[in-house]
Parts: structure tokens; sequence; C-alpha cells
């Protein structure tokens, strides 16, 4: 693993998802939210095919039947799921209380790289939520709620939904890399989508969809909307915040644990109200101030707790064989040798001492 590399991902990764929430607000009168969706992840993952065909060759790697239908299960829950969800908890609430609140996704990662890939939580990064959860309480404040009860509904289920994405990609990532996975997903999801999208506009579909309530979900667009004002955008949304900063999240994931990797959700409610205010004019309320602090202070007592594991890590890949059973394995050979040194050396003694006996006894003979 090289840590290094993995936290420069992660710089980028938050960098870049902390300003989507930003990028968003701004096309999303324009467009459906299941359009951006689709729009966001089509273009990336055809931008990442090269790449991800390079990194398979490199590897030496052919996608088989059950790795394509690995990658569409994540493509249909980070993709079509999670971000369909995220995207329309944007329409309810402001983006700096969406990215907030999606920040929750730490704690949803542990218990998920726990329960399923049984990674291990330390007393610091148990702390580290704790207070993060703390720092969102104070921000979302429940005992005089002012947002709409929808969106923060729709933006939890999209967090909770990106991580168990995450946890279960870092699998697949282990097997065929962080742009491979990153690829297929997206191209996977947005059809997925674009199949979903399609039956909306079939009447009797669209007339079911407008009869139960659901009429904005009737006749999904795909390529209206577009303006010279939007076009931009929607190219940044699609470029640089989608395809640079998901493959640099992947990336991460082959370097350092998931639970490490979450930090990019501790720090995004940093930035991300930071950009809101600068960019959309949003406020910043003292006790969204006082959350801030708190979900700053969490991401300090996780990061410590991943230097002591970086530093334990250390000393164990510093021995040849890089694991705990080979340096007890070397210890016990050790102590053997050193045993078998001093017999010889006392055999040695011993035998000294019998020759000069005999001269002794031959002298006074």
């Amino acid at each position: 693993m090289n840590r290094k590399y993995g936290y420069i991902c992660i710089l980028i990764t938050t960098l870049l998802f902390s300003s989507m929430e930003v990028a968003s607000k701004f096309i999303a009168d324009d467009f459906h939210p299941i359009q951006i969706t689709f729009t966001r992840f089509f273009i990336a993952g055809l931008i990442l095919l090269p790449m991800a065909a390079g990194a398979l060759r490199r590897r030496g790697l052919k996608l088989e039947k059950g790795d394509c239908l690995k990658m569409a299960a994540l493509g249909f829950l980070g993709v079509f799921f999670s971000m369909t969800f995220y995207q329309l908890s944007i329409l309810y609430i402001d983006a700096s209380a969406v990215a907030v609140l999606f920040s929750c996704n730490p704690l949803f990662v542990t218990v998920f790289a726990v329960t399923l890939i049984g990674e291990k939580a330390g007393t610091k990064k148990i702390a580290a939520i704790i207070v993060e959860l703390i720092g969102i309480v104070c921000i979302v404040q429940p005992w005089n709620i002012q947002l709409s009860l929808l969106g923060i509904a729709f933006v939890l289920i999209s967090a909770a939904s990106f991580a168990l994405y995450g946890v279960l990609g870092k699998k697949q990532c282990a097997k065929m890399g962080g742009i491979v996975v990153t690829c297929g997903s997206f191209l996977f999801g947005s059809v997925e989508m674009m199949a979903v999208s399609a039956l909306t506009k079939i009447p009797a579909a669209a007339a079911f969809m407008s009869g139960h309530g659901f009429s904005s979900f009737a006749d999904i667009p795909f390529f209206s909307g577009y303006t010279a004002e939007n076009f931009l955008d929607m190219a940044y949304l699609c470029l640089i915040c989608t395809s640079v900063g998901y493959a640099c999240y992947f990336l991460a994931m082959e370097q350092v644990s998931a639970q490490t990797v979450s930090l990019v959700f501790f720090f995004k409610p940093v930035l991300a109200p930071i950009m809101a205010s600068l960019i959309l004019g949003e406020s910043i309320p003292v006790a969204m101030i006082a959350g801030i602090a708190l979900i700053l202070g969490s991401s300090l007592l996780s990061m410590a707790e991943e230097r002591q594991e970086s530093k334990a890590a250390v000393l164990i890949e510093s021995e040849p064989d890089g694991n705990m059973a080979n340096i007890g394995i070397k210890k016990a050979e050790k102590f053997v040798e050193t045993v078998e040194q001093e017999a010889e050396e006392l055999a040695e003694e011993l035998r000294e001492s019998e020759v000069v006996l005999a001269v002794s006894e031959t002298e006074r003979t």
C-alpha cells in the first residue's frame, strides 16, 4: 500500500465532492434529477473507458460474466439508487445542508466495513463518529427543524446506499482496480437508468405514474433543457466532479482502508458550506459553524487512530515477509539458533575441560 498516494487521492476527492452540491444547484431547475444523474455518470463512464481498458491490460485480466454482474449491481446501488435520491434531495433543501447530511456517510461506512468485510473500528474512530453525529445534530437542529423532512430522508437514504456501494466496491477494486470498477459501475448504472427512464415514455406507464402522484417521473427527458448558460455547469459536473472525483475515490480505496477513505465525508461538510456561501450566497448560521467545528474535531480523532495503524503497518512491513505470523516464526528461529550456538559453545568448553583433566592425570602418573 502507498498511503501517501492514497491521501493525495482523498484530498482531490474531497475538494471535488465538496463542490458537487453547488454545481448541481446551478442546474437543478433546468433538468430532471434522473436526467442529470444519467448524464453525469454516462459521460464520466465513457471518459474513463480507455483508462479502464488499459488498467485491465496491465493487470492481465479479462472481464468475466461474474465481474460484469457485480459491477452492474454496484452501478444500480451507487448510481441509479443512491445518486437519484441525492439529486432529488437538492430540490428540497439547501446545497450546504445536503452536503452536511450526506457526510454522515462515515457512520454507515464503519457499520458496513465492520460487518461485511471485517475491518476493525478502534475507539478513536468510534468516538469520531459520535462527535460527528453531534455536529450534524447541531446543524439540523431537530428541536427547531426548518428543513424539509422529505429532503432529509432522501439525502440519508443516498448516504447509506453510497456507503454500501463504496464498501462493496472495495472488494472489486482489490481484484480489478479502482478505475475499472468506477467505469463499469458508471456505465452499467447509466444503462439501467436509461432503461427505466425509457419505460416512463410508454403511455400506459406515464399515465400510471401521473395517476399515483408521480407526474414528475412520467416521460423523463434525456437530452432537453440545454442552453449556452448551463452547458458549462453540466460539463463541470460530469467531467470534473464525477469523472475525476470518483476515480480518485476508488484509487484511494486501493491504498487505504474504507474507513480512512470516508474521511472525505468528514471534511466535505466543512468545505461545502463555505463554497455554497461564497458562490450561492447561502448563509452559514452559528449552529452550522458549531457543527462544522465538531465535525472537524471528529476528523482529527479519526486521523489520529489512522496514524497509529500506519505506524504499526510500517513495523510489520519492515520485516522481509511483512506479517505478524512470519515475525513470530523468525523470532522463534532466532531463539533456537541462539540456544544451539550456546549449546555448541558449552560442549566445546566441556571437551576442553576433559582434555585438561586427561593431561593432568597423565602428568600425575
